[in-house]
Protein backbone atom coordinates (compact mmCIF):
# COMPACT_ATOMS: atom_id res chain seq x y z
CA UNK A 1 0.00 0.00 0.00
CA UNK A 2 1.45 3.25 -1.08
CA UNK A 3 2.21 6.20 1.61
CA UNK A 4 0.49 9.53 1.14
CA UNK A 5 2.45 12.25 3.03
CA UNK A 6 0.51 15.88 3.06
CA UNK A 7 1.53 19.05 4.61
CA UNK A 8 -0.42 22.32 5.50
CA UNK A 9 1.15 25.75 6.56
CA UNK A 10 -1.64 28.46 7.22
CA UNK A 11 -1.50 30.39 4.49
CA UNK A 12 -0.36 33.30 6.41
CA UNK A 13 2.30 32.77 8.35
CA UNK A 14 5.79 32.45 7.83
CA UNK A 15 7.90 29.25 8.27
CA UNK A 16 11.25 29.72 9.89
CA UNK A 17 14.72 28.27 8.77
CA UNK A 18 14.49 25.34 11.75
CA UNK A 19 11.18 24.54 10.88
CA UNK A 20 11.58 23.89 7.22
CA UNK A 21 14.96 21.76 8.28
CA UNK A 22 12.72 19.84 10.74
CA UNK A 23 10.17 19.35 8.07
CA UNK A 24 12.70 18.07 5.23
CA UNK A 25 13.81 15.83 8.02
CA UNK A 26 10.91 14.34 8.69
CA UNK A 27 10.04 13.75 4.89
CA UNK A 28 13.13 12.11 4.58
CA UNK A 29 12.45 9.95 7.36
CA UNK A 30 9.38 8.97 6.86
CA UNK A 31 10.03 8.04 3.00
CA UNK A 32 13.04 5.95 4.10
CA UNK A 33 10.51 4.28 6.52
CA UNK A 34 8.15 3.35 3.47
CA UNK A 35 10.63 2.21 1.26
CA UNK A 36 11.73 -0.20 4.11
CA UNK A 37 8.57 -1.27 4.92
CA UNK A 38 7.51 -2.13 1.10
CA UNK A 39 10.85 -3.87 0.76
CA UNK A 40 10.15 -6.29 3.64
CA UNK A 41 6.45 -6.98 2.84
CA UNK A 42 5.20 -10.04 0.46
CA UNK A 43 4.16 -9.79 -2.83
CA UNK A 44 0.82 -10.98 -3.61
CA UNK A 45 0.54 -12.26 -7.10
CA UNK A 46 -3.57 -11.55 -6.84
CA UNK A 47 -6.48 -12.57 -4.58
CA UNK A 48 -4.56 -12.49 -1.81
CA UNK A 49 -2.43 -15.06 -3.30
CA UNK A 50 1.70 -14.78 -2.28
CA UNK A 51 3.54 -14.52 -5.15
CA UNK A 52 6.79 -17.09 -5.11
CA UNK A 53 10.22 -16.40 -7.87
CA UNK A 54 13.81 -16.63 -8.09
CA UNK A 55 14.76 -12.90 -7.33
CA UNK A 56 12.72 -13.12 -3.63
CA UNK A 57 13.32 -15.92 -3.16
CA UNK A 58 17.57 -15.73 -3.52
CA UNK A 59 18.02 -11.87 -2.27
CA UNK A 60 15.12 -11.97 0.46
CA UNK A 61 12.94 -14.58 1.24
CA UNK A 62 9.80 -14.65 -0.31
CA UNK A 63 7.02 -13.99 2.88
CA UNK A 64 7.00 -14.49 7.08
CA UNK A 65 8.51 -17.46 7.64
CA UNK A 66 10.78 -17.93 4.79
CA UNK A 67 14.73 -17.07 4.69
CA UNK A 68 16.30 -15.72 1.63
CA UNK A 69 18.21 -18.45 -0.01
CA UNK A 70 16.54 -21.67 -1.73
CA UNK A 71 14.92 -23.49 -0.59
CA UNK A 72 11.71 -21.55 -0.06
CA UNK A 73 9.77 -22.33 3.06
CA UNK A 74 6.35 -22.44 3.94
CA UNK A 75 4.89 -22.96 7.73
CA UNK A 76 1.62 -20.79 6.88
CA UNK A 77 2.23 -18.05 8.27
CA UNK A 78 2.21 -15.56 6.13
CA UNK A 79 -0.81 -17.39 4.37
CA UNK A 80 -2.58 -20.59 2.62
CA UNK A 81 -2.34 -20.19 -1.06
CA UNK A 82 0.96 -19.25 -2.95
CA UNK A 83 1.53 -19.02 -6.62
CA UNK A 84 4.99 -19.05 -8.93
CA UNK A 85 6.08 -16.14 -10.83
CA UNK A 86 8.85 -17.64 -12.67
CA UNK A 87 10.90 -20.89 -13.02
CA UNK A 88 12.71 -22.01 -10.08
CA UNK A 89 16.13 -22.80 -10.97
CA UNK A 90 17.42 -25.43 -7.99
CA UNK A 91 21.38 -24.35 -7.69
CA UNK A 92 22.33 -28.66 -6.96
CA UNK A 93 20.41 -32.00 -6.56
CA UNK A 94 21.00 -31.82 -2.94
CA UNK A 95 18.73 -28.72 -2.40
CA UNK A 96 14.60 -28.74 -2.20
CA UNK A 97 13.00 -26.41 -4.13
CA UNK A 98 9.92 -25.36 -1.97
CA UNK A 99 9.39 -27.17 1.46
CA UNK A 100 6.39 -26.94 3.71
CA UNK A 101 6.02 -27.44 7.34
CA UNK A 102 2.21 -26.94 7.79
CA UNK A 103 -1.28 -28.54 6.46
CA UNK A 104 -3.67 -27.30 4.19
CA UNK A 105 -1.15 -25.31 1.61
CA UNK A 106 -2.18 -24.91 -1.74
CA UNK A 107 1.01 -24.06 -4.44
CA UNK A 108 -0.16 -22.75 -8.00
CA UNK A 109 3.12 -23.32 -10.37
CA UNK A 110 1.25 -21.26 -13.27
CA UNK A 111 2.97 -23.23 -16.17
CA UNK A 112 6.37 -22.57 -14.62
CA UNK A 113 9.27 -25.26 -14.20
CA UNK A 114 10.69 -25.72 -10.80
CA UNK A 115 14.43 -27.12 -12.08
CA UNK A 116 17.61 -28.83 -11.03
CA UNK A 117 20.66 -28.64 -11.98
CA UNK A 118 21.52 -30.97 -14.84
CA UNK A 119 21.34 -29.68 -18.06
CA UNK A 120 19.48 -31.38 -20.27
CA UNK A 121 19.97 -33.44 -23.76
CA UNK A 122 19.15 -36.07 -25.65
CA UNK A 123 15.84 -37.39 -28.06
CA UNK A 124 14.18 -37.38 -25.79
CA UNK A 125 15.61 -35.38 -23.38
CA UNK A 126 17.19 -36.36 -20.47
CA UNK A 127 18.44 -34.91 -17.32
CA UNK A 128 18.28 -37.06 -14.20
CA UNK A 129 21.09 -36.53 -11.42
CA UNK A 130 22.79 -39.55 -10.54
CA UNK A 131 22.63 -38.27 -6.56
CA UNK A 132 21.00 -36.07 -4.43
CA UNK A 133 18.43 -35.40 -1.97
CA UNK A 134 16.47 -32.39 -3.14
CA UNK A 135 12.64 -32.39 -3.60
CA UNK A 136 10.97 -30.18 -6.39
CA UNK A 137 8.31 -29.81 -3.52
CA UNK A 138 8.50 -31.73 -0.85
CA UNK A 139 7.21 -31.28 3.34
CA UNK A 140 9.26 -32.06 6.32
CA UNK A 141 6.89 -34.71 7.47
CA UNK A 142 4.31 -37.55 5.49
CA UNK A 143 1.77 -37.02 8.09
CA UNK A 144 1.24 -33.37 6.87
CA UNK A 145 -2.31 -33.65 5.14
CA UNK A 146 -4.35 -31.30 2.73
CA UNK A 147 -1.18 -29.74 0.66
CA UNK A 148 -1.96 -29.41 -3.19
CA UNK A 149 0.68 -28.89 -6.09
CA UNK A 150 -1.01 -28.05 -9.43
CA UNK A 151 -0.24 -26.54 -13.05
CA UNK A 152 3.10 -26.90 -13.86
CA UNK A 153 6.70 -28.59 -14.34
CA UNK A 154 9.15 -30.10 -12.10
CA UNK A 155 12.02 -31.66 -13.60
CA UNK A 156 15.79 -32.65 -12.71
CA UNK A 157 15.81 -33.04 -8.83
CA UNK A 158 17.91 -34.92 -6.78
CA UNK A 159 14.99 -37.11 -5.27
CA UNK A 160 11.30 -36.56 -5.95
CA UNK A 161 9.43 -34.22 -8.21
CA UNK A 162 6.99 -33.99 -5.74
CA UNK A 163 6.61 -35.01 -2.54
CA UNK A 164 3.27 -34.90 -0.37
CA UNK A 165 1.79 -36.27 2.62
CA UNK A 166 -1.65 -37.69 3.24
CA UNK A 167 -4.81 -35.91 1.62
CA UNK A 168 -3.08 -34.64 -0.94
CA UNK A 169 -3.54 -33.10 -4.23
CA UNK A 170 -1.63 -33.14 -7.31
CA UNK A 171 -2.79 -32.57 -10.25
CA UNK A 172 -2.12 -31.07 -14.31
CA UNK A 173 2.15 -31.58 -13.02
CA UNK A 174 4.03 -32.80 -15.44
CA UNK A 175 7.22 -34.52 -13.49
CA UNK A 176 10.39 -35.42 -15.53
CA UNK A 177 13.95 -36.42 -15.31
CA UNK A 178 13.74 -36.86 -11.12
CA UNK A 179 16.07 -39.16 -9.56
CA UNK A 180 12.92 -40.94 -7.72
CA UNK A 181 9.50 -41.32 -7.95
CA UNK A 182 7.96 -37.84 -10.38
CA UNK A 183 4.89 -38.08 -7.68
CA UNK A 184 4.79 -39.61 -4.05
CA UNK A 185 1.76 -39.01 -2.21
CA UNK A 186 0.05 -40.38 1.21
CA UNK A 187 -2.92 -41.90 2.36
CA UNK A 188 -6.40 -40.86 0.84
CA UNK A 189 -4.85 -38.62 -2.19
CA UNK A 190 -5.85 -37.54 -5.44
CA UNK A 191 -3.33 -37.51 -8.33
CA UNK A 192 -5.00 -36.40 -11.58
CA UNK A 193 -4.31 -35.23 -15.31
CA UNK A 194 -0.25 -35.19 -14.56
CA UNK A 195 2.64 -36.51 -17.03
CA UNK A 196 5.54 -38.42 -15.64
CA UNK A 197 8.41 -39.11 -17.97
CA UNK A 198 11.95 -40.67 -17.42
CA UNK A 199 11.82 -40.76 -13.58
CA UNK A 200 14.80 -42.93 -11.97
CA UNK A 201 11.84 -44.38 -9.63
CA UNK A 202 7.99 -45.03 -9.95
CA UNK A 203 5.71 -42.72 -12.18
CA UNK A 204 3.26 -41.98 -9.35
CA UNK A 205 3.37 -43.37 -5.67
CA UNK A 206 0.10 -43.30 -3.93
CA UNK A 207 -1.13 -44.66 -0.43
CA UNK A 208 -4.23 -46.53 0.23
CA UNK A 209 -7.20 -44.98 -0.37
CA UNK A 210 -6.06 -42.64 -3.14
CA UNK A 211 -7.68 -42.05 -6.68
CA UNK A 212 -4.90 -42.10 -9.51
CA UNK A 213 -6.98 -41.14 -12.71
CA UNK A 214 -5.94 -39.60 -16.26
CA UNK A 215 -2.32 -39.91 -16.14
CA UNK A 216 -0.12 -40.41 -18.68
CA UNK A 217 2.87 -42.08 -17.40
CA UNK A 218 5.80 -43.89 -19.33
CA UNK A 219 9.72 -44.84 -19.68
CA UNK A 220 9.99 -44.27 -15.68
CA UNK A 221 12.41 -46.68 -14.32
CA UNK A 222 10.33 -48.41 -11.71
CA UNK A 223 6.50 -48.96 -12.26
CA UNK A 224 4.56 -46.55 -13.60
CA UNK A 225 1.63 -46.46 -11.60
CA UNK A 226 1.90 -48.01 -7.37
CA UNK A 227 -0.96 -47.64 -4.92
CA UNK A 228 -1.62 -49.20 -1.78
CA UNK A 229 -4.36 -50.69 -0.87
CA UNK A 230 -8.34 -49.37 -1.45
CA UNK A 231 -7.36 -47.34 -4.24
CA UNK A 232 -9.05 -46.57 -7.53
CA UNK A 233 -7.10 -46.67 -10.58
CA UNK A 234 -8.70 -45.47 -13.86
CA UNK A 235 -7.88 -44.02 -17.00
CA UNK A 236 -4.63 -44.05 -17.41
CA UNK A 237 -1.85 -44.49 -19.84
CA UNK A 238 1.02 -46.76 -18.73
CA UNK A 239 3.83 -47.25 -21.50
CA UNK A 240 7.51 -48.64 -21.72
CA UNK A 241 7.71 -48.57 -18.06
CA UNK A 242 10.75 -50.68 -16.56
CA UNK A 243 8.31 -52.96 -14.50
CA UNK A 244 5.24 -53.02 -14.33
CA UNK A 245 2.63 -50.79 -15.74
CA UNK A 246 0.30 -50.48 -12.95
CA UNK A 247 0.87 -52.01 -9.59
CA UNK A 248 -2.94 -51.62 -7.13
CA UNK A 249 -3.04 -53.11 -3.58
CA UNK A 250 -5.52 -54.92 -2.16
CA UNK A 251 -9.55 -53.81 -2.64
CA UNK A 252 -8.72 -51.79 -5.59
CA UNK A 253 -10.05 -50.85 -8.07
CA UNK A 254 -8.22 -50.87 -11.83
CA UNK A 255 -10.35 -49.86 -14.70
CA UNK A 256 -10.05 -48.22 -18.21
CA UNK A 257 -6.11 -47.73 -17.96
CA UNK A 258 -3.95 -48.89 -21.16
CA UNK A 259 -0.75 -50.77 -19.97
CA UNK A 260 1.85 -51.34 -23.33
CA UNK A 261 5.39 -52.62 -23.32
CA UNK A 262 6.12 -52.85 -19.57
CA UNK A 263 8.97 -54.46 -18.42
CA UNK A 264 6.84 -56.54 -16.52
CA UNK A 265 3.12 -56.87 -15.72
CA UNK A 266 1.10 -55.12 -17.43
CA UNK A 267 -1.43 -54.58 -14.52
CA UNK A 268 -0.68 -56.53 -10.82
CA UNK A 269 -3.67 -55.96 -8.80
CA UNK A 270 -3.60 -57.50 -4.84
CA UNK A 271 -6.66 -59.85 -3.59
CA UNK A 272 -9.83 -58.90 -3.84
CA UNK A 273 -9.35 -55.84 -6.68
CA UNK A 274 -11.91 -55.31 -9.35
CA UNK A 275 -9.96 -55.16 -12.72
CA UNK A 276 -12.67 -54.02 -15.91
CA UNK A 277 -13.00 -52.02 -19.01
CA UNK A 278 -8.71 -52.18 -19.34
CA UNK A 279 -6.45 -52.48 -22.93
CA UNK A 280 -3.59 -54.53 -21.33
CA UNK A 281 -0.93 -55.54 -25.02
CA UNK A 282 2.97 -55.90 -25.38
CA UNK A 283 3.93 -56.46 -21.73
CA UNK A 284 7.52 -58.07 -21.04
CA UNK A 285 5.50 -59.84 -17.99
CA UNK A 286 1.83 -61.20 -17.66
CA UNK A 287 -0.72 -59.35 -18.73
CA UNK A 288 -2.87 -59.39 -15.65
CA UNK A 289 -1.33 -60.65 -12.95
CA UNK A 290 -4.11 -60.73 -10.05
CA UNK A 291 -4.34 -61.72 -6.43
CA UNK A 292 -7.03 -64.16 -4.99
CA UNK A 293 -10.74 -63.21 -4.82
CA UNK A 294 -10.40 -60.79 -7.19
CA UNK A 295 -12.57 -60.26 -10.23
CA UNK A 296 -11.96 -59.45 -14.03
CA UNK A 297 -14.27 -58.32 -16.98
CA UNK A 298 -14.28 -56.60 -20.18
CA UNK A 299 -10.13 -56.55 -20.44
CA UNK A 300 -8.75 -56.78 -23.91
CA UNK A 301 -5.34 -58.83 -23.52
CA UNK A 302 -3.06 -59.21 -25.95
CA UNK A 303 0.49 -60.21 -27.10
CA UNK A 304 2.35 -60.58 -23.82
CA UNK A 305 5.10 -62.37 -23.66
CA UNK A 306 4.25 -64.57 -20.35
CA UNK A 307 1.05 -65.20 -21.40
CA UNK A 308 -2.68 -63.11 -20.52
CA UNK A 309 -4.17 -64.02 -16.80
CA UNK A 310 -2.57 -65.48 -13.58
CA UNK A 311 -3.68 -65.95 -10.48
CA UNK A 312 -5.04 -68.64 -7.49
CA UNK A 313 -8.82 -68.25 -6.71
CA UNK A 314 -9.68 -65.03 -9.01
CA UNK A 315 -13.53 -65.13 -10.86
CA UNK A 316 -13.83 -64.44 -15.13
CA UNK A 317 -16.60 -62.33 -14.65
CA UNK A 318 -16.81 -61.94 -18.59
CA UNK A 319 -16.58 -60.42 -21.61
CA UNK A 320 -13.07 -60.54 -21.77
CA UNK A 321 -10.53 -61.27 -25.22
CA UNK A 322 -7.46 -62.90 -24.73
CA UNK A 323 -4.84 -62.91 -27.31
CA UNK A 324 -8.09 -62.56 -29.91
CA UNK A 325 -10.34 -65.46 -28.00
CA UNK A 326 -13.15 -64.93 -25.61
CA UNK A 327 -11.72 -67.69 -24.35
CA UNK A 328 -9.43 -66.60 -20.84
CA UNK A 329 -8.37 -68.30 -17.75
Amino acid sequence: MPLTLSFFAPARARTSPVRKRGTRRMIVLLGALATSWAWSAPAFAGDGVLEINQTCAVQTGCFAGDAAGLPITIDGSAGRSYRLTSDLVIPNQFTDGIVVSTDNVSIDLAGFEIRGPVVCSGTPLACTPNSGGGSGVGVTSTALSGISVRNGSVRGLGFYGVHLGVQSEVTNVRARSNRSSGIDVGTGSTVSGNTTHQNFGGGIVAGSGSSVSNNAVYQNAGSGIFTLEGSIVSGNTANQNDSQGIVAGAGSTVSGNAAHQNGSAGILAFDGSTVSGNTVRSNTGVGLSLGPQSGYRENVISNNTEGTVTGIGLVNLGNNACNGSTTCP
